[in-house]
């Protein structure tokens, strides 16, 4: 069914597989520029860029500033005179060159445009150019890809890693230079586990679970081959291993014991799994995380992510639509229709094991519907049997790679079957997570974009190969292109000035400034939310060195010791209350 051009290919492909990667680049510097303004718009983005810069400087921790409360900064934790952002090291590390250069936006463009690239690679020679060509521009077009390569979140890196990943994996497989690009999976897969930990396991599951079946059948049938397999997966391993310790010697690091998860240092509540020591329900007193709060979360998510994948949905972006975008994470009003090539993709796929495929699904929703309807629910809403069923859906999820054990060589059957538990896999290990994510899309499925639109390629590329490539893609061109007026753009731009972030605020500080004296900002008030001094705490230097200071006035005696800190600099003086802010030579305009 699928005819493979991995050797041959054509010179057109390369033509507009560059186009694409150029494109990437391209979005992300306009989105990041002209939506978010260079700028956080999310908590996560100000701990984020706070780390990076720590990092640049040589620094996993510094010490306390004093006053310590008037320099806070969302998910950035002191304790016991130190200060440290709460999150894995492995983005901000890769983000700390962008922060030196002066430029963090860029990394994500770097990594963006290197995605798109090496989709086209991988999709090329599993199936064949046309897929590769399809699926490459389903990326570099994606929604989901446009927002969050323009962000200062570290998703983008994260696919990159993952596709790196699965490509070396790929790579492995064939033959040739198996040490080599054992060590460039486990690079990447480390750098996966260290920026998104659980995205890491969630990757790795249907891996491992391959490798066992390829390393037993060498054992018990040819076992001349058992080394030449083992020792890639080795170096893989150790690499993996190495890059993820540096999650625990960050936490050694910022508090002493390595096992510490410094999410909780936040919210109490803040970790993984089942039960009453997480989720917000926890804290509420209502039973903690469960498996029925996981999948309403799922279900939620689901269906943004079924317009936000590709852009495709019945109807547009209005006032209740941009409304619901920023302010609410249930159900998403419209029907997206980005799912709507991956029935074909999954029958051009596994062909004559299409029924197969049906059946296996039909078994994993079975499985799904009985724990909502054995004893009364139930089943989803205790610990254990929460944990019970996320384990026999592991199994389900892996059982089609089992079967493969008389497969001597690895066929595109069989990795195919590895996309579809890449991308199940990646949804089915965020249940155990208390928080669904909508703001910048779903981004807790973010990397399954690699499988999902690798899959939604096929048939794409089967229909130009039997219609002829011209129509077909002059018509997928055109879909890309309204998606991306008609959806992507005002959905993007929903963001504009989100959390009330805007670079307005530093030109009104420039324009108050007295030649090229640095300045102090002091935002005075006590009842100020993070948005006021957002854009203050992108600006600041953790170490105070920057040409912008800003600090926060909570009480009288705090905006004295504030000018007393910084007495060489000017002072530009604003109020806030809660959300709202204003310079104090205009009076308050809320």
């Amino acid at each position: 069914m699928i005819q493979s051009t991995a050797n041959r290919g054509w010179r057109w492909h390369h033509s507009l597989v560059l186009g694409l990667v150029l494109f990437s680049f391209f979005m992300t510097a306009l989105v990041s520029r002209a939506v978010f303004e260079r700028l956080p718009h999310l908590e996560d983005e100000v701990a984020y860029l706070f780390q990076a810069k720590t990092y640049a400087h040589g620094d996993l921790v510094i010490e306390t500033p004093q006053p310590r409360r008037a320099f806070w900064q969302p998910f950035v934790v002191d304790l016991d005179g130190l200060r440290f952002g709460k999150y894995s090291p492995g983005w901000p590390a890769l983000l700390a060159p962008g922060v030196a250069l002066g430029q963090p936006w860029i990394i994500n463009a770097f990594f963006g445009m290197l995605t798109v690239a090496l989709v086209y690679r991988f999709a090329r020679e599993l199936y064949n150019a046309d897929a590769g060509l399809v699926a490459a521009a389903l990326v570099a077009f994606s929604p989901m890809a446009l927002l969050l390569n323009g962000s200062l979140m570290g998703h983008t890196a994260a696919l990159f890693g993952v596709t790196l990943f699965v490509y070396a994996y790929w790579r492995i497989e064939r033959g040739r230079h198996r040490l080599a690009w054992g060590i460039i999976a486990g690079l990447a897969l480390g750098s996966v586990v260290a920026n998104r930990p659980l995205t890491g396991i969630g990757v790795a599951l249907p891996f491992v679970v391959w490798s066992l079946v390829r390393l037993g059948r060498a054992l018990t049938s040819r076992r001349a081959e058992f080394w030449p397999r083992l020792k890639p997966l080795i170096a893989l391993g150790l690499v993996t291993v190495v890059l993820a310790l540096s999650v625990p010697l960050y936490s050694h690091a910022a508090t002493g014991d390595p096992t510490k998860n410094l999410y909780t240092l936040v919210w109490w509540y803040d970790t993984v799994g089942f039960g009453e020591w997480c989720g917000r329900a926890a804290d509420r007193g209502e039973g903690g995380h469960d498996l029925e709060r996981g999948v309403r979360h799922m279900r939620f998510d689901m269906s943004l992510m079924a317009a936000d994948l590709f852009g495709w949905q019945l109807g547009g972006i209005t006032e209740e639509i941009r409304d619901h975008l920023t302010t609410e994470g249930d159900y998403y009003p419209n029907l997206g229709l980005s799912w709507v090539l991956l029935p074909f993709g999954l029958v051009v796929a596994f062909w004559r094991k299409s029924v197969w495929v049906a059946l296996w699904l039909a078994l994993g929703y079975g499985w799904l519907q009985f724990a909502f309807q054995y004893d009364g629910g139930r089943f989803a809403q205790e610990p254990d049997t929460s944990w019970l069923w996320m384990a026999v859906a592991a199994v389900w999820l892996t059982l089609p790679l089992l079967v493969t054990w008389r497969s001597r060589t690895p066929t595109r059957t069989t990795w195919s079957w590895i996309l579809v538990a890449i991308a199940i896999g990646l949804v089915g290990v965020q249940l155990t997570y208390w928080i669904g994510s909508q703001r910048y899309s779903t981004r807790y499925y973010y990397e399954a974009l690699l499988p999902l639109a690798l899959l939604s390629a096929l048939p794409v590329a089967w229909l130009a190969r039997q219609a002829g490539r011209l129509p077909v893609y002059l018509l997928f061109a055109g879909l890309l292109i309204y998606s991306l007026y008609a959806y992507s753009t005002p959905r993007i731009d929903t963001l504009y000035r989100f959390n009330q972030i805007s670079g307005d605020l530093l030109q009104e500080i420039e324009q108050r400034r007295q030649g090229d004296q640095p300045v102090l900002v002091i935002v005075n008030g006590s009842n100020v939310r993070w948005r006021p001094l957002g854009v203050l705490m992108a600006v600041t230097s953790p170490y105070f060195d920057s040409d912008i200071v800003g600090g926060w006035a909570f009480a009288p005696e705090i905006r004295e010791q504030l000018l007393a800190k910084f007495p060489d600099r000017q002072v530009i003086e604003m109020g806030a209350e809660e959300n709202d802010s204003w310079f104090i030579d205009e009076g308050n305009a809320g």
